[in-house]
């Protein structure tokens, strides 16, 4: 089998952790297990959520806590959700913090720093970082007291974690993970960073036949040759994520195009859904309405997820119970009845009021759903026009989203059958990505090749050179005229990198007895740029490069920068003595 011929993590347990933004869950995997059968990968259906009727092996990714910011027993996931719903009816939820839903802010374009602040369900502020390190911690003690139940005692020393993240998010909020993560009392030489189509997509090499749902029949996916080409789809609550792999001789998978996507998951669904509220009764009213009626408004939101989850091509009508304290909102601030305010808007003919029942017409729900699917399938038809991924035979739905009945008919319909493509998605297609996760960590180096979607570089200041760097760049320093904010390439965007792959640079004390050399790194989706000032040029952090013997004499030391991994890694030695230097990459803040 594969697994023979890699080199194995042998960590007693291996622990994945699959941080979504509406269902987050885990999965694990004893050593002694792995060698019986590296698909043997439990995870448990743990969670429960008592007013869904829902029975799931992902929990709701939501965080409550008290006055003091303190978890308590019931701190996270469904639990904390129905205890602050319970709050709400008592009018006590104002004395407590709730965050649910708040992964997304982490997507491109508006990352979070470590002094950035989010904001609960009544407004309060609180630390971001605080906020997925303690969901991270609250998971990381269900874990451990469900193996305790169990009767394993494991000691935390002989535990790999593993922590996914979508493929598409960018450097910063990667390295944000890995502080909440070490913030969380997760060693970092003991965490992994995973991607996670690429992490669906390993698993499902594993995968017995019988485990597959297709249109008609059960596809051999697991027993495809190497050379194998197929799209990996990965939808989510947030984000919908997708890359194309290559199949390969040693069971290791080859990227063929880079990690791509956008907020498509299915929250865009539920946000059309309120903006269609909005539409009917106006902004104000449904703010108020979810300040001063919160357990009705989550109650709301609740019942539509519910009601997604069933949606499918049959195309029956959407029936929601419209919360009575709506109803009366509207008479307060409007002076008139919900359904006059239904009856004067551009929705009247798709939506009906029955005994207190929306009644949603089912192209309207379509409308809504598409919000989402006609994004995901452009980008796909985008992504296989592309060269290098021609002649794929799978693409392969992964991720939450990806097990609504609708979604799926919406891809089958537009590429099953169609250029010889079979269209496959996974029983449990939700926890796929936390499975596949653990034997990343066990197979170390999964990914052959990747492709990749920035180009890194460092912030310098070269010596000025006249008609070709600009005036507003000229800076006057010890050593003459120099040029401020140039971009140092270290690898453009696009490029295909192995696992491992290092790039050296020299750089150079110009101090007496200087003590350390700072850099800034950089990264842009521009292949080419100039300055770091440049539009779309992000600055990851700051290295610090501790000088081992400072002197009078200038020092030369190499950094090395490796790419081909899930994360940028960077090292350096003094360039004469070989000596290993102390490096301390800061995350922004």
């Amino acid at each position: 089998m594969m697994a023979q011929k890699r080199k194995v993590r042998k960590n007693d347990l291996i622990v994945a952790i699959d941080f979504g933004t509406s269902y987050s869950g885990y999965a694990f995997q004893f050593y002694e297990d792995f060698k019986k059968d590296p698909a043997k990968i439990d995870s448990p259906q743990a969670w429960n959520s008592g007013r869904r009727n829902l029975i799931s092996s992902k929990t709701s990714t939501c965080l409550l806590l008290n006055k003091s910011r303190e978890p308590d027993e019931c701190a996270f996931g469904f639990e904390a959700e129905e205890r602050y719903m319970d709050l709400c009816i008592k009018k006590m939820n104002h004395q407590y913090y709730f965050f649910r839903r708040f992964k997304m802010q982490l997507q491109d374009g508006q990352g979070l720093t470590k002094s950035s602040m989010i904001q609960d369900e009544t407004g309060k502020r609180m630390s971001a970082l605080d906020i997925f390190a303690l969901s991270i911690k609250c998971l990381k003690i269900h874990l451990i007291k469900l193996l305790k139940g169990r009767g394993r005692d494991v000691v935390e020393e002989n535990i790999f974690w593993v922590l996914t993240v979508p493929a598409i998010w960018n450097d910063a909020a990667k390295q944000f993970m890995r502080e909440a993560a070490i913030k969380a009392e997760i060693k970092s030489e003991q965490l992994e960073i995973a991607l996670e189509p690429e992490a669906a997509s390993y698993f499902c090499q594993y995968v017995p036949v019988s485990s597959w749902s297709g249109r008609d029949q059960p596809v051999q996916f697991a027993a495809a040759q190497p050379g194998t080409k197929y799209m990996v789809v990965d939808l989510g609550g947030g984000t919908a994520d997708m890359t194309v792999h290559e199949k390969l001789d040693d069971g290791r998978l080859k990227e063929l195009s880079k990690a791509s996507g956008g907020p498509w998951g299915g929250t865009m669904v539920d946000s059309a859904f309120r903006q269609t509220l909005i539409s009917i009764v106006g902004g104000p009213v449904m703010n108020k309405f979810r300040t001063d009626n919160t357990y009705d408004y989550l109650e709301l939101i609740n019942e539509f997820e519910g009601a997604k989850r069933n949606f499918d091509n049959k195309r029956k009508d959407m029936i929601i119970k419209l919360p009575p304290t709506l109803e009366k909102k509207c008479e307060e601030e409007l002076k008139h009845s919900f359904l006059m305010s239904l009856e004067d808007s551009v929705h009247s003919k798709e939506i009906s009021l029955l005994e207190n029942k929306l009644v949603i017409n089912a192209n309207l729900v379509e409308k809504l759903f598409r919000q989402a699917t006609d994004k995901i399938v452009a980008h796909m038809k985008n992504i296989l026009e592309q060269g290098p991924v021609r002649g794929i035979s799978f693409i392969l739905m992964v991720g939450g989203f990806s097990e609504s009945p609708f979604v799926q008919d919406v891809i089958r319909g537009a590429f099953d059958g169609k250029n010889g493509i079979k269209v496959i998605n996974p029983k449990d297609a939700a926890i796929t990505i936390a499975k596949g996760a653990v034997l990343c960590g066990r197979l170390p180096q999964t990914i052959e090749s990747r492709v990749l979607r920035f180009t890194y570089g460092l912030r310098t200041t070269p010596i000025f050179i006249e008609g070709t760097h600009p005036e507003e760049k000229k800076f006057v320093s010890d050593t003459g005229l120099r040029c401020n904010d140039v971009f140092d390439i270290i690898l453009s965007a696009d490029s295909e990198v192995k696992h491992g792959f290092s790039v050296e640079k020299t750089y150079l004390t110009g101090e007496y007895f200087q003590k350390e050399v700072e850099l800034d790194v950089y990264y842009t989706k521009d292949k080419n740029p100039s300055f770091t000032t440049d539009s779309g040029c992000i600055l990851l952090g700051g290295l610090k490069v501790e000088i081992p013997n400072p002197s009078k004499e200038k020092h030369e030391v190499d950094v090395t920068f490796q790419f081909g991994m899930t994360e940028l890694k960077l090292s350096a030695r003094e360039k004469s003595s070989k000596i290993p230097c102390t490096t301390q990459f800061c995350m922004i803040e």
